[in-house]
């Protein structure tokens, strides 16, 4: 077997949840919690306002800005970048979430510097990961093993084969996986971990993977480091006791769970 092969066969045990989701069955699952958590008229005012983003993406202006995030890419012979992602792709992000956007480099590498000085025994887990960019940059870091969890099958299948692919010349974590399944249904692997989000999540999804993650802590108590890029929804996470916030800046915030001592 192939480093290739390698990267894609080495994650945590598969799951029976580990199934992939077609887009009705994605909406289907979103409305019926959607709706539950904020009533039928705050769900439909926020779908409108899902679907009014995703239409003004197709704007001339709005089209140019999706080249923005394309040095990444060239420097790496990667494709991470949201310019060619479809609408329909998009549309389905937003409905269900929040549009795809890739990690700008320089941000990771403030956000990685809250992180511990020794990461060799911390798997690091991008939920919404996309087409994997933060899962490559991760690489370049000694981490355990790195895992991403993304529930469209169209960026799943781009960030696995981007994973295959990367080559870079500072990596020095090989075990990369992608799972392609709702971020609701995920196993937290045993073990400490760094759990990243570039506000992939509608509130009432990210609510239910903070609560999933706290009861992983509580069953097997480990460190755990949650990293927030574009912190929409942080309230979630300084409402919750059993974190604490170490790091901020304008635009992302880190917590790590109180055990830490």
């Amino acid at each position: 077997m192939d480093d290739a092969d390698s990267n894609l066969s080495s994650s945590a045990p598969a799951s029976p949840a580990n199934s992939v989701l077609g887009p009705r069955q994605i909406l289907a699952r979103h409305w019926r919690e959607s709706v539950r958590y904020y009533g039928l008229p705050r769900y439909l005012l926020n779908l409108a306002g899902s679907v009014w983003l995703a239409l003004l993406e197709l704007l001339p202006q709005r089209r140019k800005a999706r080249f923005g995030d394309l040095d990444y890419d060239w420097e790496h012979g990667m494709d991470t970048t949201r310019s060619n992602v479809s609408f329909g792709t998009q549309l389905l992000a937003g409905m269900a979430g929040r549009p795809y956007f890739a990690t700008e480099p320089w941000l990771f590498e403030q956000i990685m510097q809250a992180m511990p000085a020794d990461l060799s025994g911390f798997t690091f887990i991008d939920l919404g990961a996309g087409k994997g960019r933060a899962l490559l940059m991760a690489s370049d870091f000694p981490f355990q093993k790195i895992l991403g969890v993304e529930i469209i099958p169209d960026l799943c299948r781009v960030a696995r084969k981007n994973i295959a692919d990367y080559t870079g010349n500072r990596q020095q974590c090989r075990q990369m996986n992608v799972l392609c399944q709702d971020a609701r249904d995920f196993e937290f692997p045993a073990g400490p971990l760094v759990v990243y989000l570039f506000n992939p999540f509608s509130e009432p999804t990210f609510a239910a993977v903070l609560e999933n993650l706290r009861k992983s802590v509580e069953l097997t108590p480990r460190p755990v480091y949650v990293a927030y890029r574009f912190t929409e929804f942080e309230g979630l996470l300084a409402q919750a006791g059993w974190l604490e916030k170490i790091a901020s800046e304008e635009q992302w915030a880190v917590y790590r769970n109180r055990m830490i001592r």
